[in-house]
């Protein structure tokens, strides 16, 4: 029973490691970053979506026959409920964000996987000593890709500066720039960091264009990049509604004052 459990978590493995290599090509291209913990979390997914979609199709019968059903409503709750009180363990710092420069790499190695397993049937332990040799190799060519200290992201007003190992963000009013903030923080800030300088988490956040929904589109960036230190504007009171939203969390708010060296504390 152990050898056969030790068995499939081992192929689950293999095959988590496989999928992620093939599809960074496509991840790199789109702007997506990968998370060390998926395939803890895959393995974790798996059994949940598989009792949710039974539950769903159990859902179906009893309902077209006409049978209680109240129970298996309670269950895909239990099953969501679940399901979500584990992503909230969930982190920024367990991402890792691949620049548009990995991109070469990283379709040479998926074309490596493709021809290795076209022509060889590996045992486990040639499997996992080839794919962890793939990923040692993405890890020196990130390592040796020589990184800016200033990047401008895409087109936008939002720059980018590496002092000291922090990463700082300029925002020149490019947060603020549409009306439906959330898409386009999911859909295009990050992306583009994550295409143009390969970065998933912000040590500094810097606001000079003030705006009147700042607080709130501030708060939403800060969450999905594990800021800790924000410097706003004064203007329009932008500094006062930051740092009042922000007051349950562990970011440092400072106001931008011209003329004022405050770097020490950041």
């Amino acid at each position: 029973m152990f050898k056969k459990v030790t068995f499939w978590l081992l192929s689950f493995l293999e095959l988590q490691l496989i999928i992620t290599l093939l599809s960074l090509p496509i991840l790199i291209y789109w702007g997506i970053a990968i998370s060390y913990m998926s395939p803890l979390g895959n393995l974790i997914f798996t059994p949940l979506l598989t009792l949710f979609l039974w539950g769903s199709s159990l859902f179906s019968f009893f309902t077209l026959l006409q049978l209680p059903y109240h129970w298996i409503t309670c269950f895909l709750d239990y099953v969501t409920i679940s399901w979500n009180y584990i992503l909230s363990f969930s982190q920024p710092t367990w991402l890792i964000g691949l620049s548009h420069s990995m991109l070469l790499p990283s379709i040479t190695i998926a074309l490596g996987i493709i021809v290795f397993y076209t022509l060889y049937n590996p045992n486990k332990k040639q499997a996992f000593i080839f794919l962890g040799s793939c990923f040692v190799i993405l890890f020196l060519c990130k390592q040796s890709i020589t990184k800016k200290s200033f990047y401008q992201i895409g087109n936008l007003p939002l720059y980018t500066l590496h002092i000291n190992n922090k990463t700082y963000l300029l925002d020149n009013g490019a947060l603020c720039s549409k009306q439906n903030f959330y898409s386009w923080i999911d859909y295009t800030i990050l992306p583009e960091l994550i295409k143009t300088a390969g970065i998933t988490t912000i040590d500094t956040l810097i606001l000079y264009k003030p705006s009147k929904r700042l607080a709130k589109i501030t708060r939403q960036f800060a969450e999905q990049t594990n800021v800790k230190n924000i410097l706003v504007t004064t203007k329009q009171k932008c500094f006062y509604e930051v740092k009042n939203l922000f007051q349950e969390n562990k970011i440092n708010i400072y106001p931008i004052i011209f003329g004022k060296n405050i770097t020490n504390k950041i």
